[in-house]
């Protein structure tokens, strides 16, 4: 899973350092709280990025549904966090998530100066191309079809809009997503047009009732 602040940069521009630091440290403590809660690990943080993983050390049958459950979570508490600092006069900061399952490779990587330990793989790649996808579909929560099929205990599937199709740059093979349109506590809508798609028939239509996929 990557977690990224939109428009961070742009901010950072006419932030003080204190600023800076203190927005930062509030949205680590959100994020790295909500992912430890439900039995993650954060890999690493990448200036206003956060890399979390699921399943390390040791793999559990639950992994995927601890994630989507934590990527859930963490677009109400993100938002939460956003609407907070507005009132109080701070800076207007969505967030994007981006949440792919697969197979990693995880270990210390030996550089000869700086070793750490980290996790590598096709699944890294894609989760963190979710969450670029995620600016351009203007969502807060972008995960793939693997993510939904390994979920067996899916919740809130109104609140989905989905498309088949989706080429990863850099990747030859594409995805079928799923992303929210909304966050928590707002009126659940669903876009039409350019950027929306709906999924061939799949392990999608048993697992999200009332769904409109297509034939």
């Amino acid at each position: 899973m990557f977690v990224d602040i939109r428009g961070f940069t742009t901010y950072a521009e006419s932030a003080s350092a204190h600023q800076l630091a203190r927005v930062l440290a509030e949205y680590r403590n959100v994020v790295a709280g909500t992912v430890f809660t439900h039995g993650g690990t954060v890999d690493k943080f990448i200036g206003d990025g956060v890399m979390a993983v699921f399943g390390q050390p040791r793999p559990k049958s639950d992994d995927v549904e601890r994630a989507l459950k934590c990527a859930i979570a963490l677009t109400t508490a993100l938002e939460t966090w956003r609407c907070m600092n507005v009132s109080w006069g701070g800076p207007n900061l969505k967030t994007g998530i981006g949440l792919h399952y697969g197979t990693i490779l995880g270990g210390v990587l030996e550089s000869g100066f700086h070793d750490e330990f980290t996790v590598i793989g096709d699944a890294v790649n894609v989760a963190q191309r979710l969450e670029s996808l995620a600016k351009f579909l203007q969502s807060p929560l972008v995960v793939s079809e693997c993510v939904i099929n390994g979920a067996t205990d899916f919740i809130e599937a109104d609140r989905w809009t989905y498309r088949s199709g989706i080429k990863i740059p850099g990747r030859n093979a594409s995805l079928n997503i799923a992303y929210f349109r909304h966050t928590a506590g707002t009126p659940s809508t669903h876009d039409t047009g350019e950027l929306h798609t709906d999924f061939s028939r799949s392990t999608f239509q048993s697992l999200l009732p009332g769904a409109k996929l297509g034939t």
